[in-house]
Parts: C-alpha cells; sequence; structure tokens
C-alpha cells in the first residue's frame, strides 16, 4: 500500500528542511572563532599584543588621530605616539615613569615630575613615622591608603 501523496510531500519538505539546518550548523561552526554563539556587544575593543611585561594598545590620541600607547610593566613607563599619515611617521609624544605616581594618596595637579612625586611620596612617609602628622585628605595617621 502506497503512502498519500500528501504525505510523501510532507516528508520531502522536513527532510528539507533538516538538509538546510544541517548546512547552516555547518557554516556556524565553520567560523574563524569556531563559537555558534555570537560575540557580545561590547567586544568591539583592538586587541592588546604584547607579552614579556610590554604591552601595545592602538588607540585614538587626538580629534581623527591615532597612533599607540606602550606599557612597560617590568620598567613601570607608560608612553604614548602618535601617527601623522601625511609624514607617514609615527612619533613618540609623550612618556612617563609611573613608579612613584602608584603611590600617592591624595593628589591632583596636572603635571609633576617624577622625582617631585618620589619626594612627596618620601615626605609622606617621613610625616608618618616621626609624630603621627597627618596629611591632608586623610583622618588616620596610621591608615594605609
Amino acid at each position: 500500500m502506497n503512502p498519500p501523496r500528501s504525505n510523501r510531500a510532507i516528508t520531502a519538505a522536513l527532510w528539507a528542511n533538516a538538509a538546510l539546518l544541517l548546512a547552516i550548523l555547518v557554516a556556524l561552526l565553520s567560523r574563524s572563532n569556531g563559537s555558534v554563539l555570537p560575540s557580545a556587544f561590547g567586544q568591539t575593543q583592538p586587541p592588546i599584543a604584547g607579552g614579556g611585561g610590554v604591552f601595545v594598545m592602538p588607540g585614538q590620541t587626538a580629534t581623527n588621530m591615532w597612533g599607540a600607547y606602550l606599557l612597560d610593566i617590568d620598567n613601570q613607563t607608560l608612553c604614548v605616539y602618535q601617527y601623522f599619515p601625511g609624514e607617514k611617521q609615527l612619533k613618540l609624544s609623550a612618556a612617563r615613569d609611573y613608579k612613584w605616581d602608584r603611590r600617592l594618596h591624595n593628589f591632583n595637579t596636572p603635571n609633576p615630575s617624577p622625582n617631585e612625586v618620589k619626594a612627596m611620596i618620601e615626605k609622606e612617609a617621613a610625616g608618618l613615622n616621626n609624630g603621627g602628622v597627618v596629611p591632608a585628605g586623610r583622618t588616620d595617621p596610621k591608615a594605609g591608603s
């Protein structure tokens, strides 16, 4: 006994649908990242390249100007390079040793030199160790940071 013609059409449509879904699955799995899940919306950052304590991050340095930020963790230095398209050159815009910056507790001015920052840290430490003088912005001379 032969199945009715409408059942054969439904069976053929179901097989075609299954084949199409399989083709979509193969296409998704063969993508470059190998994941079926889409990337998160917040993952549009440029990649950070680096290793051995030195990292390079491309970024915008001014309106319509681009460059790169170089972070040397071992030497505790941050450098900014700006690309000048007319000259086709990457030039050093700024460099900063941040070794002493990280030890400041209460500071907010534009541009002290690293030696000035070091002197402030030493002065603050001497005040905390000699007589318990509380630096501006602190309430407890024994408080850490």
